[in-house]
């Protein structure tokens, strides 16, 4: 497999998503058989990516890695690679955005989204993916745009039950976190997520593809199916607080 963006980790996972359309529901499915036998990355490949979809795919490579290293089924070894996967991305993204040519940025972003990738594969991700789902089969969000707008309200609400992790992200997304403790630096971590969100130009909303409130309880009754992702989670999450977050991403 040769990745052209950076991105979803397709190139080390065992994943592959597909939309119903007929069903407007959209689906994941793993299998042992999905993994590639080889996977080439070439930044080449990547320079004429334009920034709305490099910004996406970067952010979902980043979604990728904080709900992996957060993950309960987290091991050392996922962890290795998804805190690699955040600095790697938190450092790179955005001149990538701003400078599609700059060919080292791209090279390391590549690595990051294959690094957040192993750490996908091993640990899974979290509640961010099964609230995102129903967005891309109802109402037609990307996959990596979906992510993005959830990421932050999600790891607001995942914070009491990880706050050791996301001080360790807030590090990994060089954030000064000397003489905070350890629950002012995890909300470090939030905010530096947002910045660097804000920093590549996305600036969306639910309500932008016809989400209306009175469509949140639909929409958690379809999220609360995509069942791993939810068993992975830190904190218990229950229909309210997703209507909570839906609520909080319009």
């Amino acid at each position: 497999m040769i990745p052209t963006t950076a991105g979803t980790g397709s190139e080390v996972t065992f994943t592959a998503v597909f939309v119903r359309k007929n069903l407007k529901k959209k689906e994941g499915m793993n299998s042992p058989y999905l993994y590639p036998e080889l996977a080439l990355l070439d930044p080449e490949l990547t320079l004429s990516l334009p920034p709305a979809p490099t910004a996406q795919t970067g952010m979902d490579a980043l979604c990728h890695a904080i709900e992996s290293y957060t993950s309960i089924n987290a091991s050392p070894m996922s962890e290795m690679f998804s805190l690699e996967a955040i600095s790697l991305i938190a450092e790179n993204l955005r001149a990538c955005v701003h400078d599609g040519k700059n060919i080292a940025a791209r090279e390391r972003m590549l690595l990051g989204s294959l690094y957040a990738g192993i750490g996908l594969a091993n640990a899974g991700v979290t509640a961010v993916h099964s609230l995102s789902y129903p967005l891309g089969g109802r109402f037609g969000v990307s996959h990596g745009l979906a992510n993005t707008i959830l990421l932050t309200p999600v790891m607001a609400f995942n914070l009491p039950g990880a706050v050791e992790k996301f001080a360790d992200i807030a590090d990994a997304m060089g954030e000064c976190t000397e003489g905070l403790s350890d629950r002012e630096a995890a909300r470090l971590a939030v905010e530096a997520v947002e910045e660097l969100i804000g920093d590549c130009g996305i600036d969306a909303a639910i309500r932008d593809f016809g989400v209306k409130e009175s469509d949140f309880p639909a929409l958690a009754d379809v999220a609360m199916t995509v069942a791993r992702p939810l068993e992975n989670n830190p904190r218990k999450m229950t229909k309210e607080d997703m209507i909570a977050i839906y609520a909080e991403a319009y």
